[in-house]
């Protein structure tokens, strides 16, 4: 198996497809700060257009902003539910699983 030779664009190209098939968790750490970066965005224009609707404004500017503020709580909703866990839910403390059999509580 070893001594397959291949023309070069076509370990080029296989090289590149295994390549896009696999991220580095350097690239994957790099996705997930992007992504929480714009979430963070998002929760300020969310706050900012809560701010503008506590103020007088007319008929008009709120209807633009009310639609702004339901725009971008659907982007937020959107990207938070493409963003891995973080945190890996733990088993309860007194679970069941860390008793052995026969054993009395």
């Amino acid at each position: 198996m070893n001594n397959i030779n291949l023309p070069k664009h076509i370990v080029d190209r296989i090289d590149a497809r295994w390549c896009a098939r696999h991220v580095s968790a350097k690239e994957k750490r790099e996705i997930v700060d992007r992504q929480l970066e714009q979430l963070r965005a998002h929760r300020n224009n969310i706050q900012r257009y809560r701010w503008l609707l506590s103020t007088q404004l007319s008929d008009l500017e709120r209807n633009f902003i009310e639609r702004r503020l339901s725009e971008e709580s659907s982007a937020m909703e959107s990207l938070a539910a493409q963003i891995p866990l973080l945190v890996h839910e733990r088993p309860p403390l007194g679970g069941t699983a860390s008793r052995s059999e026969g054993a009395s509580p």
